[in-house]
């Protein structure tokens, strides 16, 4: 399963890999360091969560998974204080006033996709995820858990493509499907044959 460079921190891979700006890299340490001084449960997803896993996507924003208390807590602590929302009543939807780097915040409970969908966020703090450089992180079955969900359900195209480079470089199989949701399953299995039908004409 590939994995981040061995010695290479979440931040220092960030700042020296040339598709992402400093600017994504300290806003990502100045929020962490103001959510865990807040003592704010949090977890890292969407692309910069990727890169955990070996896939490098360029993102200009951060996506953070909080609790609903935690989102209030952001509201009541450091909106107003170096964080913005990008638009009056868009409480998940925040800027970073210093680097102006769009964070994108989604609590736990919600259900990824739409409200059809069966995957609902945990808590940052639960099993599905693991502490990487001080951040949570989700596992690779969770990630690709809510990347499977808003593909089908929200119907982003994109989150399936992630999906397919996530097979590709972790070289998965048909029995990782196992560790998924069985709403999850069918899809994953469709998405794994057409990741090998692009090795084979690669």
């Amino acid at each position: 399963m590939a994995k981040r460079d061995a010695g290479v921190s979440l931040l220092a891979g960030l700042r020296r890999d040339r598709m992402h700006s400093d600017d994504l890299a300290e806003t990502l340490r100045k929020l962490k360091n103001r959510l865990d001084g807040e003592g704010i449960s949090f977890a890292l997803i969407g692309a910069l969560a990727l890169r955990h896993f070996g896939y490098k996507r360029y993102t200009e924003d951060i996506d953070l998974l909080t609790t609903p208390q935690g989102l209030d807590r952001i509201h009541d602590r450091l909106v107003g204080r170096g964080l913005v929302p990008r638009a009056h009543g868009l409480r998940k939807r925040l800027r970073d006033t210093e680097y102006r780097v769009d964070i994108d915040i989604v609590t736990s409970g919600e259900r990824a996709g739409s409200e059809g969908s069966p995957v609902v966020y945990p808590d940052p703090g639960s099993k599905n995820f693991h502490t990487v450089d001080g951040i949570r992180i989700p596992d690779l079955p969770a990630l690709i858990g809510f990347k499977l969900a808003s593909g089908i359900w929200g119907h982003r195209e994109r989150d399936l493509g992630d999906v397919q480079e996530l097979i590709r470089i972790n070289g998965l199989k048909a029995d990782f499907a196992k560790k998924l949701p069985m709403p999850l399953r069918a899809k994953f299995r469709s998405l794994l044959k057409q990741a090998r039908r692009q090795r084979e004409i690669e």
